[in-house]
């Protein structure tokens, strides 16, 4: 018998500190928001560097050539 396929599953991230909750994937959704408002160059990749303890995430896209952050 034939195994059946399912969808994949919805996977989320979230980060807790400080009693705080964030869904990373919001955070990358609002840094990818505000490259593309900041630049008109597409974008290659990006990294995101969280950091709670200053309300920020932080990001580096196309090879480290643009620098950005997000409030948390």
């Amino acid at each position: 018998m034939a195994e059946k396929k399912c969808a994949s599953p919805k996977k989320t991230v979230y980060l807790e500190v400080y009693s705080q909750q964030y869904d990373m994937e919001k955070v990358m959704a609002a840094a990818v928001k505000d490259y593309k408002k900041n630049n008109k160059e597409a974008m290659k990749d990006i990294n995101l560097y969280v950091k709670p303890e200053d309300g920020k995430a932080y990001y580096t896209a196309n090879g480290g050539k643009v620098n950005g952050s997000v409030d948390l």
